[in-house]
Order: C-alpha cells, then structure tokens, then sequence
C-alpha cells in the first residue's frame, strides 16, 4: 500500500468517512499491531513526541524487506503514526490477530479467521477487499472470493490459496517464489502484479498478468484421469494470460481482453509508413503485431490515437483507414492488408 494512499485512509477511518472495506484494512491493521483505536486528538507536547519518534522510521523505511515490527519503540511509532494521521512511509504490514475477528456494523460481511498458524479471509462485502501479507505482498480481494495463507511465511515458498477472484503485487524475493493454488490452476511468480480468477463452479479459470513474468500449470490434484502426467505449464508475458478449461483439460496462452499500455509512445502520425504505426503500436503494447512488410511497403498514413482508446479501437481505426483486417491468434495479433497502389 502506497504510504500517500494509507494516509488518507487513516484520515477518512478517523472521521467515519470510508467504505467497508476501507475500514475493514484499517481495522485489520490495528489488530495486526495489538493497539487501540484512536480517540481523542493528542496535546502539541504529545504530538511533539510522536514526531520524534517518527524519525526510527527513515532507517526502518531503508531495509529491503519492510515488515519486522517487533521493537516497542517501532510499535509506539506506529501508534502515535495513526493517532496524529501522520504519513510516514515504510508503515509495514498487517496480520491478523489469532482468532475470529469480532464483526461490528460496518464490517460484518468481511470475516476473518486463523486455525493453527493460517489465516482464512473470505470477502462478502459487495466491493473488494484489500489483504496485506507478512512478506509485504499485496492482495485486493474481489467479492464473494476467499483467500487463504500463512500469517508468517516459513516455507521455502510463499503459498496461499484462493477460490474466486483476487489482484496480486507480489513483493520481490529470488529466494522464495510465490505460489497461488486454486482448484483448477498453480501460480509461481517471483515478484509481480497479476489477477486470478477461479471461482467455484466456473467452466474457466485465468491468470491474467500486468507485469513482470508468470508461470502457470494446470493444478495436477484437479486432474484425476492422468494424475502421474506432468502438467504442461505456460510463461506468461505482460498483457498475456493463460485460460484452463476444466471440460477439455487445456490450457491455452492467449491476450488479456484488454491490453494495457506498458512503454507510452508518441501516437501522432502525419504521412507516416503503416509499418511505423503498428511498430509504435507493438512497443506500447508489448503486443506482436505480424503483417506483410512486402504488401505495406508503400503504405503511409495519418492519424492520431485517442490517449484513452483500446489498442482494439487503435487497430480497428487504422484497418478503417486502410481497408485492412486484423485477428487476435493465441498472444499475437495478426494484421492483414492487400497494401496500397499509387494514384
């Protein structure tokens, strides 16, 4: 979580002015670090020392994995953080505390348990849900999804469990690989931002990647006619996602419905070659765009993108132009075009 974004939150949790989900972060937050909501706004002498104190924050926001809270000073800090609505960044992360979380009005449909040392979080709010893990990875949770996972990761890989839908930014770490399993598929990244969707009941799941690289495989335990087989796998580029169909056993590598720009580029042409255009497009995209170089070869164009058109409404624009067609084909885009003949 972004320290500008967990500020204001902090502010809007304190004047009763957030959504529940929103609230139920904030309380899982509190719990996490075993201290008391605040009440009352602290004295100028009190807000003085929690100012103070703030500075143990410059060396702590420095170390390379942020989520150690374990000294009563950083623990008063981020007490005093919370009271004053002070922004500090390197605030760390929360765990649930053990138990069932008593529900109140406004967080009733966000329930939380821990059974000998996992955490179960299952989100019935109606909106998403935001989940912060001990290796400061984080989760957003969409509703009607359950999400489980070790309040402290021991194991040589990061593993936690989902059924329904949930967006991953994974922390970094070489050492200890990541790990999502569903019903249908497993996850492994290193250090990235994806979604999953597999919810119970769904003739599909998919793993769909923002950033960074994903390897996915079919989950070996779904698959009870060739349990010994092992499960073909994908690698998985921005802007690409793997689909699993339960019915048929596949998984197949396709593009996300709607890529989304990774490399900005200047999206103005005047009188400019096709094959500049869907070369400019490809860098954006990180899409391949493959096409007749022969057949464009005296093609030229003008045109300019909308900053908030699709990279379909881009390509449908410059088909209209042309009188071209395009295709998606797995995780490529083929263009089509009879090319162009002088006047």
């Amino acid at each position: 979580m972004k320290q500008s974004y967990f500020s204001e939150l902090l502010k809007r949790y304190l004047h009763d002015d957030c959504t529940e989900g929103e609230a139920w972060t904030v309380d899982q937050w509190y719990e996490a670090r075993d201290m008391p909501r605040p009440a009352d706004r602290p004295t100028p002498a009190e807000e003085a020392v929690a100012k103070a104190k703030m500075w143990q924050q410059v060396q702590y926001r420095t170390q390379p994995r942020p989520t150690r809270w374990h000294t009563p000073a950083l623990r008063w800090a981020a007490a005093a953080v919370v009271a004053l609505g002070l922004g500090v960044a390197g605030l760390g992360t929360w765990q649930p505390t053990a138990g069932t979380r008593p529900a109140s009005g406004r967080e009733a449909a966000v329930q939380v348990s821990t059974a000998q040392g996992w955490v179960t979080c299952t989100n019935a709010t109606g909106r998403p849900a935001q989940v912060l893990l001990a290796d400061g990875s984080t989760v957003v949770l969409q509703s009607g999804s359950c999400l489980r996972y070790p309040r402290r990761f021991a194991e040589p890989e990061r593993r936690v469990e989902l059924s329904g839908e949930a967006f991953f930014e994974v922390a970094h770490d070489a050492t200890h690989p990541f790990r999502v399993l569903t019903k249908q598929l497993e996850t492994m990244v290193l250090g990235t931002s994806f979604t999953v969707r597999a919810f119970p009941g769904q003739a599909e799941a998919a793993v769909m990647v923002r950033t960074g690289r994903v390897h996915v495989v079919p989950n070996a335990v779904a698959d009870t006619q060739q349990p010994s087989r092992p499960p073909a796998g994908v690698l998985l580029l921005p802007n690409q996602q793997a689909v699993y169909s339960a019915a048929v056993r596949e998984l197949r590598r396709e593009l996300v419905a709607q890529p989304a720009v990774l490399q900005p580029q200047a999206l103005a042409f005047t009188e400019r070659p096709v094959t500049e255009v869907l070369a400019s497009l490809q860098t954006a995209y990180g899409v391949p765009i493959l096409y007749n170089g022969a057949a464009l070869a005296s093609c030229t164009v003008s045109l300019a993108f909308g900053q908030e058109e699709s990279l379909d409404g881009k390509l449908t624009l410059l088909c209209k132009t042309l009188g071209a067609t395009y295709e998606r084909a797995s995780e490529k885009i083929i263009f089509r075009s009879r090319g162009c003949q002088s006047e």
